[in-house]
């Protein structure tokens, strides 16, 4: 039986694959990270140039502005109101 492996052999194996799977996932991410800033810059660059103002929004402004619209449904909803003439216009932050 010529074909056994010891438990060092075996240990050597496993920290080699699990080296090879982390460093695969973190060139992964570096590569996830990178698009998030190459595409911010576009986005910013077309704002710069006169572009129309819905453009200059950025993703975050987006969501958030998605996240108020959900807190005032849930409000309505748990209040029992249903009022189907009232609409969002506008969104203003208030420091």
């Amino acid at each position: 039986m010529g074909n056994e492996i010891t438990i060092g052999e075996a240990l050597s194996i496993t920290v080699i694959s699990m080296s090879i799977v982390f460093l695969t996932l973190f060139a992964i991410s570096l590569v996830l990270s990178s698009f998030k800033t190459i595409f911010k810059e576009k986005v910013e660059n077309e704002s710069k140039k006169g572009g129309d103002k819905e453009l200059a929004l950025t993703h975050e402004e987006d969501e958030e502005e998605k996240v108020v619209v959900a807190l005032a449904a849930s409000i309505m909803a748990g209040e029992g109101i249903l009022n189907p003439n009232l609409r969002i216009k506008s969104i203003t932050r208030i420091k």
